[in-house]
Protein backbone atom coordinates (compact mmCIF):
# COMPACT_ATOMS: atom_id res chain seq x y z
CA UNK A 1 0.00 0.00 0.00
CA UNK A 2 1.55 3.17 -0.95
CA UNK A 3 1.56 6.38 1.46
CA UNK A 4 -1.33 8.20 0.03
CA UNK A 5 -3.70 4.96 0.31
CA UNK A 6 -3.24 3.89 -3.00
CA UNK A 7 -2.79 -0.22 -3.95
CA UNK A 8 0.51 -0.53 -4.95
CA UNK A 9 0.31 -2.90 -8.63
CA UNK A 10 2.85 -4.88 -9.48
CA UNK A 11 3.82 -4.49 -12.99
CA UNK A 12 4.18 -8.70 -13.91
CA UNK A 13 4.26 -7.84 -17.39
CA UNK A 14 7.08 -4.67 -17.32
CA UNK A 15 3.78 -2.88 -18.80
CA UNK A 16 5.30 0.11 -17.34
CA UNK A 17 8.91 0.20 -20.05
CA UNK A 18 6.42 0.56 -22.82
CA UNK A 19 4.58 3.70 -21.58
CA UNK A 20 5.62 7.44 -22.05
CA UNK A 21 5.83 9.09 -19.21
CA UNK A 22 2.30 11.04 -20.03
CA UNK A 23 0.99 7.66 -20.03
CA UNK A 24 1.81 6.35 -16.60
CA UNK A 25 0.93 9.71 -15.23
CA UNK A 26 -2.82 9.11 -16.75
CA UNK A 27 -2.87 5.56 -15.73
CA UNK A 28 -1.63 6.90 -11.91
CA UNK A 29 -4.18 9.50 -11.81
CA UNK A 30 -7.10 7.35 -12.37
CA UNK A 31 -5.53 4.34 -10.40
CA UNK A 32 -5.68 6.80 -7.25
CA UNK A 33 -9.35 7.86 -7.84
CA UNK A 34 -10.33 4.14 -7.88
CA UNK A 35 -8.17 3.71 -4.57
CA UNK A 36 -9.36 6.64 -2.55
CA UNK A 37 -12.64 7.40 -4.05
CA UNK A 38 -14.56 4.58 -6.04
CA UNK A 39 -13.78 1.53 -3.70
CA UNK A 40 -14.94 3.23 -0.24
CA UNK A 41 -18.27 3.16 -1.47
CA UNK A 42 -18.62 1.15 -4.90
CA UNK A 43 -19.98 -1.95 -3.21
CA UNK A 44 -22.53 -0.55 -1.24
CA UNK A 45 -24.26 0.89 -4.37
CA UNK A 46 -23.76 -2.01 -6.09
CA UNK A 47 -26.28 -3.37 -3.03
CA UNK A 48 -28.71 -0.35 -3.63
CA UNK A 49 -28.20 -0.79 -7.11
CA UNK A 50 -27.87 3.25 -7.15
CA UNK A 51 -25.42 4.99 -9.45
CA UNK A 52 -22.80 7.16 -6.99
CA UNK A 53 -23.54 10.75 -8.42
CA UNK A 54 -20.93 12.31 -5.90
CA UNK A 55 -18.19 10.48 -7.85
CA UNK A 56 -18.45 12.68 -10.68
CA UNK A 57 -16.32 15.91 -9.28
CA UNK A 58 -13.53 13.71 -8.18
CA UNK A 59 -13.65 11.42 -11.51
CA UNK A 60 -13.94 15.07 -13.86
CA UNK A 61 -10.64 16.13 -12.05
CA UNK A 62 -8.89 13.90 -13.28
CA UNK A 63 -9.47 15.08 -17.20
CA UNK A 64 -10.14 12.21 -19.27
CA UNK A 65 -13.47 12.52 -20.30
CA UNK A 66 -13.54 12.37 -24.00
CA UNK A 67 -10.54 10.28 -24.12
CA UNK A 68 -9.08 10.88 -27.80
CA UNK A 69 -10.82 13.40 -28.68
CA UNK A 70 -8.76 16.49 -29.72
CA UNK A 71 -10.26 20.58 -29.08
CA UNK A 72 -13.26 21.34 -27.57
CA UNK A 73 -12.29 20.90 -23.93
CA UNK A 74 -11.10 17.15 -25.06
CA UNK A 75 -7.60 15.97 -23.60
CA UNK A 76 -6.96 14.43 -26.90
CA UNK A 77 -5.05 11.13 -25.17
CA UNK A 78 -3.38 8.27 -26.77
CA UNK A 79 -5.07 5.00 -27.31
CA UNK A 80 -3.18 3.59 -24.86
CA UNK A 81 -3.58 6.28 -22.42
CA UNK A 82 -7.13 6.00 -23.29
CA UNK A 83 -7.04 2.20 -22.63
CA UNK A 84 -5.51 2.54 -19.54
CA UNK A 85 -8.14 4.89 -17.70
CA UNK A 86 -10.38 2.53 -19.16
CA UNK A 87 -8.42 -0.46 -17.52
CA UNK A 88 -8.52 0.95 -14.09
CA UNK A 89 -12.05 2.11 -14.04
CA UNK A 90 -12.91 -1.63 -15.18
CA UNK A 91 -10.66 -2.65 -11.96
CA UNK A 92 -12.36 -0.90 -9.49
CA UNK A 93 -15.91 -1.81 -10.93
CA UNK A 94 -18.05 -3.00 -14.17
CA UNK A 95 -20.56 -0.42 -13.65
CA UNK A 96 -18.35 2.74 -13.37
CA UNK A 97 -16.21 1.42 -16.30
CA UNK A 98 -19.71 1.18 -18.71
CA UNK A 99 -20.75 4.42 -17.11
CA UNK A 100 -17.48 6.32 -18.71
CA UNK A 101 -16.93 4.41 -21.65
CA UNK A 102 -20.68 5.41 -22.65
CA UNK A 103 -20.54 8.89 -21.67
CA UNK A 104 -16.56 9.41 -22.64
CA UNK A 105 -16.43 6.70 -25.69
CA UNK A 106 -19.34 6.02 -27.32
CA UNK A 107 -21.68 9.70 -26.63
CA UNK A 108 -18.81 11.89 -26.66
CA UNK A 109 -17.08 10.09 -29.96
CA UNK A 110 -20.58 10.02 -31.50
CA UNK A 111 -20.93 13.45 -31.59
CA UNK A 112 -16.98 14.61 -32.36
CA UNK A 113 -17.05 12.36 -35.11
CA UNK A 114 -20.49 13.07 -36.59
CA UNK A 115 -21.90 15.84 -34.99
CA UNK A 116 -22.22 19.23 -36.49
CA UNK A 117 -19.96 22.13 -35.41
CA UNK A 118 -23.02 23.39 -33.97
CA UNK A 119 -23.37 20.03 -31.67
CA UNK A 120 -19.92 19.89 -30.87
CA UNK A 121 -19.14 23.42 -29.61
CA UNK A 122 -22.56 23.08 -27.51
CA UNK A 123 -21.96 19.47 -25.92
CA UNK A 124 -18.13 18.60 -25.98
CA UNK A 125 -16.67 21.33 -23.64
CA UNK A 126 -19.54 20.15 -21.07
CA UNK A 127 -19.15 16.71 -21.36
CA UNK A 128 -15.46 16.88 -20.75
CA UNK A 129 -15.97 18.69 -17.72
CA UNK A 130 -18.47 15.66 -16.46
CA UNK A 131 -21.07 18.71 -16.14
CA UNK A 132 -23.43 17.12 -18.92
CA UNK A 133 -23.71 13.11 -19.29
CA UNK A 134 -24.07 10.84 -22.02
CA UNK A 135 -25.64 8.11 -23.35
CA UNK A 136 -25.41 5.72 -26.13
CA UNK A 137 -28.86 4.10 -27.09
CA UNK A 138 -27.99 1.35 -29.62
CA UNK A 139 -29.31 -1.92 -28.43
CA UNK A 140 -32.79 -2.54 -28.56
CA UNK A 141 -34.84 -5.65 -26.81
CA UNK A 142 -35.75 -7.70 -30.03
CA UNK A 143 -32.25 -7.70 -31.37
CA UNK A 144 -29.32 -6.38 -28.90
CA UNK A 145 -27.04 -4.46 -30.52
CA UNK A 146 -27.26 -5.63 -34.49
CA UNK A 147 -27.48 -2.53 -36.05
CA UNK A 148 -28.33 -4.09 -39.37
CA UNK A 149 -31.67 -5.35 -37.86
CA UNK A 150 -32.96 -2.09 -36.55
CA UNK A 151 -36.25 -1.21 -35.63
CA UNK A 152 -36.14 2.57 -34.32
CA UNK A 153 -37.29 4.82 -37.13
CA UNK A 154 -36.63 8.35 -37.48
CA UNK A 155 -39.19 10.59 -39.36
CA UNK A 156 -38.06 14.07 -40.69
CA UNK A 157 -40.70 16.50 -39.66
CA UNK A 158 -39.78 19.90 -40.69
CA UNK A 159 -36.26 21.03 -39.03
CA UNK A 160 -36.71 17.62 -36.55
CA UNK A 161 -36.94 14.23 -36.60
CA UNK A 162 -39.59 11.99 -34.96
CA UNK A 163 -38.21 9.16 -33.27
CA UNK A 164 -40.50 5.87 -32.91
CA UNK A 165 -39.23 2.81 -30.40
CA UNK A 166 -37.51 1.22 -27.59
CA UNK A 167 -34.40 0.43 -26.38
CA UNK A 168 -32.77 -1.87 -23.74
CA UNK A 169 -29.47 -1.99 -21.70
CA UNK A 170 -28.84 1.35 -21.96
CA UNK A 171 -25.79 3.30 -19.89
CA UNK A 172 -26.75 6.28 -18.10
CA UNK A 173 -30.19 6.75 -19.74
CA UNK A 174 -32.15 7.52 -16.78
CA UNK A 175 -29.52 9.96 -15.69
CA UNK A 176 -28.32 11.64 -19.07
CA UNK A 177 -27.83 14.96 -20.35
CA UNK A 178 -28.01 13.66 -23.96
CA UNK A 179 -28.78 10.45 -25.98
CA UNK A 180 -27.40 9.48 -29.11
CA UNK A 181 -30.08 7.51 -30.36
CA UNK A 182 -29.82 4.81 -33.41
CA UNK A 183 -32.25 5.08 -35.78
CA UNK A 184 -33.09 4.11 -39.64
CA UNK A 185 -35.00 6.88 -41.56
CA UNK A 186 -37.32 6.48 -44.34
CA UNK A 187 -34.74 5.95 -46.92
CA UNK A 188 -33.40 3.58 -44.95
CA UNK A 189 -30.24 4.73 -43.66
CA UNK A 190 -28.92 4.58 -40.46
CA UNK A 191 -28.02 7.45 -38.18
CA UNK A 192 -27.37 8.76 -35.04
CA UNK A 193 -29.93 11.33 -33.16
CA UNK A 194 -29.37 13.81 -30.71
CA UNK A 195 -32.19 13.79 -28.11
CA UNK A 196 -32.17 15.72 -25.08
CA UNK A 197 -33.00 14.83 -21.56
CA UNK A 198 -36.78 15.93 -21.26
CA UNK A 199 -37.66 15.94 -25.10
CA UNK A 200 -41.45 14.91 -25.66
CA UNK A 201 -42.25 11.11 -25.63
CA UNK A 202 -38.75 10.47 -24.33
CA UNK A 203 -38.61 8.29 -21.26
CA UNK A 204 -35.87 5.86 -19.36
CA UNK A 205 -36.70 3.77 -16.64
CA UNK A 206 -34.11 1.49 -14.53
CA UNK A 207 -33.63 -2.16 -15.16
CA UNK A 208 -34.34 -4.05 -12.03
CA UNK A 209 -33.65 -7.72 -11.10
CA UNK A 210 -29.98 -7.34 -12.60
CA UNK A 211 -26.33 -9.58 -10.88
CA UNK A 212 -24.16 -6.94 -13.14
CA UNK A 213 -23.97 -3.60 -14.13
CA UNK A 214 -26.58 -2.91 -10.95
CA UNK A 215 -26.00 0.90 -10.98
CA UNK A 216 -26.22 1.68 -14.50
CA UNK A 217 -28.18 -0.15 -17.33
CA UNK A 218 -31.29 1.53 -18.67
CA UNK A 219 -34.50 0.88 -20.71
CA UNK A 220 -35.73 3.56 -23.47
CA UNK A 221 -38.31 4.58 -24.93
CA UNK A 222 -39.19 7.38 -27.57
Amino acid sequence: MSTDGRRDAPDFYLMDELLSDDERTIRDKVRAFVDLEATPVINDCWERAEFPFALFPPLAARDVAGGTITGNGCPGMSTVAAGLAGLELSRGDGSLSTFFGVHSGLAMSSIALLGSEGQRERWLPPMARMEKIGAFGLTEPRHGSDAVLLETRARRDGDEYVLSGEKRWIGNASFADVTIIWARDDEGGVGGFVVEKGAPGFEASVITGKTSMRAVCRRTSH
